[in-house]
């Protein structure tokens, strides 16, 4: 791979306010209009399809780390792979992800077939991007990281800029990774003024978050730890009043033994003599919410609160319903975040 595609026309276009400049743009978009009757589509085309049917399903998943998320202020521009959850000023800290592969440069990490299924929206992580973003800054889920492959990104931030290979636009090769691992991942930029294309579209990319009023983390930053909220002593007095009803459940969950004390699709012993099967999801409510709120929630969506608060001020909600899938957080629920 050796072409840097699309073009930085193409690239400018997606910004919420894209530039007016001719020099930019012109080139690009002038000419008749092709006629495109009988021509075949092509196969690189076809696979981008294919990819985007298979990762569909994801669109609906709750937020969580390891997922890439688009940027619903604005979804042509991109989206954000989510790394760590800020509980301190209730956002997420991640790293600024576009389709754009042949842009990868040292501290970009190609996504793989390794990472299907993944919507091709998904195509670039900018490791030397980090971003923190709002739960209302998230739209439809594009993909899912493993864990290995988040401390790839977590390695390429910190590391990639050691890369000492020659600066070559748009080639795309391996970097071995501590262990046996490996990424995908292009080439140092070029100093040399005007001869790298990637300067320019990192130029452009911050222009855009500029505009979306995201904010840049700080590049290399170690990961966040949880943080006792500062309304904990609230939520504790919340939980009491909601909980009441289920401290006969919630006790006999203290005592399971722990090969039955799991989180997801859960067995557990209530006060009666049978066994009863649910599902266990923690979750972070709205700071401003109440709790009239959170416990008409709870009822609606018959789901009882187990555990917490914890450490990050979540809690553990159990629903009875093995198939129970919580809506994402938004008007007309409580929820700030999904496991967190």
């Amino acid at each position: 791979m050796t072409a840097l595609t699309p073009t930085l026309a193409i690239v400018a276009a997606r910004l919420p306010s894209p530039p007016s400049s001719a020099q930019l743009l012109d080139g690009d978009v002038a000419g008749d209009t092709p006629d495109w009757r009988g021509i075949a589509v092509p196969e690189h085309l076809m696979q981008r399809f294919a990819r985007r049917s298979d990762a569909a399903p994801l669109a609906g998943r709750p937020i969580a780390g390891g997922q890439i998320h688009l940027l619903a202020p604005c979804p042509g521009f991109g989206a954000v792979l989510l790394d760590a959850w800020d509980s301190s000023g209730q956002r997420w800290r991640g790293w600024l992800v576009t389709p754009d592969a042949a842009y990868a440069d040292a501290c970009g990490l190609v996504v793989e077939e390794r990472d299907a299924p993944a919507d091709p929206r998904a195509g670039l992580v900018l490791c030397d991007m980090p971003v923190t973003v709002a739960v209302t800054d998230l739209g439809a889920c594009l993909g899912v990281f493993s864990q290995e492959r988040l401390q790839a990104v977590r390695w390429l931030e910190t590391h990639g800029r050691a890369n000492g290979a020659a600066a070559a636009p748009g080639v795309i090769a391996r970097v071995a990774l501590p262990g046996d691992g490996y990424a995908l991942t292009g080439t140092p930029l070029s100093s040399e003024l005007g001869k790298d294309g990637r300067v320019a579209y990192r130029q452009l990319l911050r222009q855009g978050l500029q505009q979306l009023q995201i904010a840049s983390a700080d590049a290399a930053a170690p990961q966040m730890t949880p943080i006792k909220p500062a309304n904990a002593n609230r939520w504790l007095k919340i939980v009491t009043a909601v909980a009441a009803s289920v401290m006969v459940v919630q006790s006999a969950w203290l005592f399971l033994p722990k090969d039955q004390a799991v989180v997801g699709n859960a067995e557990f012993r209530s006060g009666g003599s049978g066994v009863e099967t649910g599902v266990r999801t923690r979750v972070l409510f709205r700071a401003e919410a109440t709790e009239a709120e959170i416990r008409t929630w709870l009822r609606r969506e018959q789901l009882e609160i187990v555990a917490g608060p914890d450490t990050l001020g979540a809690f553990t909600l159990l629903s009875r319903d093995r198939q129970k899938v919580l809506p994402p957080p938004g008007p007309g629920n409580p929820l700030a975040v999904i496991n967190p």
